[in-house]
């Protein structure tokens, strides 16, 4: 990514957070796009797989390619390893991946946490943000900085494709952070019935997680149509789709922490899956 894309990408997505609520709405989606998300091999061959990368409002639209330095991928026997080469273009990020083992594979791309200090000033309260820690951010605060705050931000973004038989080895959860549990598994969801997703946090069952689910095709619509719930003490949601075709789905949780870097932890959690004809 040259200097000059990377700023201006870096921009976008910054005020997008900045202007958060409902998050799925304001900052831009972050995905990844296999072109199939099931396919079917005879024993011990493979088959290639390709998948597109972008941060689109339009979700699977085109629209500013991402960097997968940090992407991984998790194969159905346990093993994992990094996305070893990848075309980065302006609008979406591309890569292929052999798929040689039976199961299920994790897709993932996540970006190195980062800090994000949201402050007002000026007679109209104009907002604007420094991508800074409370630490740094103090040296250049105005002096007539109100409302500071800063983000210690954490976001990563997965997909799941399975080779012949559905598997769980790499739907687990570790116990560590933010996590999505597939209750339905992600590559089994069809039309008609009910898909269950549960949000950990730690290993716990998370409360008060926002959840907002989108089809693909927004910019074939005035009306986004998103489902947006909100997990319970439990940690689960349900939804029932009614449109077959690629989805996106959003986990994301704001906690107070107040140390000496930042207020607030944001984990933002994207993962496509497919809704198959029942």
């Amino acid at each position: 990514m040259n200097k000059q894309v990377t700023r201006w990408f870096t921009s976008r997505v910054f005020l997008g957070i900045f202007c958060l609520m409902p998050l799925g709405a304001q900052a831009h989606p972050m995905w990844i796009l296999p072109h199939e998300f099931t396919i079917s091999t005879e024993k011990g061959q493979g088959e290639w797989i390709t998948f597109d990368a972008s941060a689109s409002h339009t979700i699977f639209g085109f629209d500013k390619g991402i960097s997968l330095d940090h992407g991984v991928t998790f194969s159905p026997d346990g093993d994992r390893n990094p996305i070893r080469s990848y075309l980065k273009g302006q609008r979406r990020s591309v890569f292929d991946l052999y798929l040689d083992q039976e199961g299920t594979y994790r897709i993932e791309a996540a970006r190195p946490a980062f800090y994000f200090t949201s402050y007002k000033s000026g007679k109209r309260d104009t907002p604007k943000r420094m991508m800074l820690d409370k630490q740094q951010a103090k040296a250049k605060l105005p002096k007539s900085a109100r409302d500071v705050s800063t983000l210690l931000i954490d976001l990563s973004t997965a997909t799941y494709v399975t080779n012949n038989k559905p598997t769980d080895t790499t739907i687990n959860t570790t116990g560590k952070g933010l996590e999505v549990k597939f209750i339905t598994h992600p590559n089994d969801i069809v039309t008609g019935e009910e898909v269950e997703f549960q949000v950990i946090l730690d290993g716990e069952p998370a409360n008060g997680v926002e959840i907002e689910i989108t089809s693909g095709g927004t910019k074939y619509r005035d009306d986004r149509a998103s489902i947006k719930l909100k997990t319970q003490s439990d940690g689960r949601v349900v939804f029932m789709p009614e449109q077959v075709g690629p989805w996106l789905f959003l986990a994301s949780k704001k906690n107070r922490i107040d140390t000496a870097n930042a207020d607030f932890t944001l984990a933002m959690r994207y993962i496509s899956f497919e809704v198959q004809p029942e």
